[in-house]
């Protein structure tokens, strides 16, 4: 043990006097303080850091705790704001609630668009549903013209509801010559009145009628007239209730609706409806003599000739003949249309 102790750790002794006991003995000590030393382990390396663990812990609590707290605030100060729109909501309504129960259609539109204009549209048009009519219907023509997009659309998908009887009667017409177009299921017996001017001229080409329900039956001509663009075709019943054929007294000016299919295959984009104004008479003419027409102002697209327009109160204006690019729409008026199928 001296040897090994002298050859390691003391071996610069050897080239100088010899050491005493007492020297020997001092390193000896030195030596065996240092072998049973321990080294700082892991919980010491722990304990230093304690402090800056505690500290990081903390701050991680506050922050969530605040965090928490604040998203706690804002719900409750958003479900204050929502239940004071509703009070105020309620309290506009209670205001037109007399109106609304009116048997006067246009007490009742004045309502609903008063509503509308107080920056509430949404609850114009759920009234607009509950109480549906003539008023109701002018109403929701109006919104859908001059309120926010969002809002605008659901006025249109109330329209929808609302005139779901009169879409139920729309059909697509086409031939293999290639013309599309729409038509207007007159009654039950599978009558269907439509612009002459979609078939080819010798009426050679095999017709087919897309019905709401989806399915493409033929159809045959029974009458046309040249003169007023019409043609009446003949194709199956239909379950579907009388047309109500009440003139219209709409006024140069209101708001007119057009309902109609994008005629192409597989009824791309479904039913529509497209919103406008009734702008002006004039005189049309597409074939031997001039006629009465109506021009309105409408989103016009292909494929539109021989859909129905109607006034807001859903009753019947005409179908459209034809358009310009600048989207004005002139309509065979109701009244030839109904003259026209009641020669048969």
């Amino acid at each position: 043990m001296a040897a090994w102790l002298l050859s390691s750790g003391f071996a610069h002794a050897s080239t100088s006097q010899p050491p005493t006991l007492e020297s020997l003995q001092t390193q000896i000590d030195a030596i065996k303080a240092k072998l049973l030393k321990p080294d700082k382990d892991g919980w010491d390396k722990l304990t230093a850091i304690s402090g800056l663990i505690s500290g990081i812990a903390v701050a991680g609590i506050g922050f969530y705790a605040t965090n928490v707290y604040n998203r706690r605030q804002t719900a409750a100060e958003s479900a204050r704001k929502d239940r004071e729109i509703q009070f105020a909501e309620i309290q506009t309504v209670e205001k037109f609630i007399d109106h609304l129960a009116s048997t006067d259609e246009q007490r009742r539109k004045a309502a609903l668009i008063a509503i509308s204009a107080l920056g509430n549209s949404k609850v114009a048009i759920d009234l607009a549903e509950a109480f549906k009519g003539p008023g109701s219907t002018s109403a929701l023509t109006t919104i859908a013209a001059t309120a926010p997009p969002e809002q605008a659309q659901r006025a249109v998908l109330a329209l929808q509801d609302i005139l779901s009887d009169l879409s139920a009667r729309v059909v697509a017409i086409e031939h293999s010559g290639g013309g599309r177009g729409n038509g207007l299921l007159l009654n039950a017996d599978g009558l269907v009145v439509t612009a002459r001017h979609l078939l080819e001229p010798d009426g050679s080409t095999p017709i087919y009628v897309r019905l709401p329900s989806g399915s493409s039956v033929s159809a045959q001509v029974v009458k046309e007239d040249n003169v007023r663009d019409l043609v009446l075709l003949q194709t199956q019943k239909q379950a579907v209730p009388p047309l109500d054929r009440t003139p219209s007294d709409a006024a140069f000016g209101e708001r007119v609706v057009v309902v109609w299919i994008d005629p192409g295959p597989r009824l791309k984009g479904g039913r529509k409806l497209e919103v406008g104004r009734l702008l002006e008479a004039t005189s049309l003419q597409t074939g031997e003599a001039p006629f009465r027409g109506v021009v309105v102002q409408v989103n016009a697209a292909p494929g539109m000739s021989g859909a129905p327009a109607v006034d807001s109160a859903g009753r019947l204006l005409g179908l459209v003949q034809a358009s310009d690019q600048n989207g004005q729409t002139k309509l065979i008026p109701a009244s030839d249309v109904f003259a026209f199928a009641a020669e048969t």
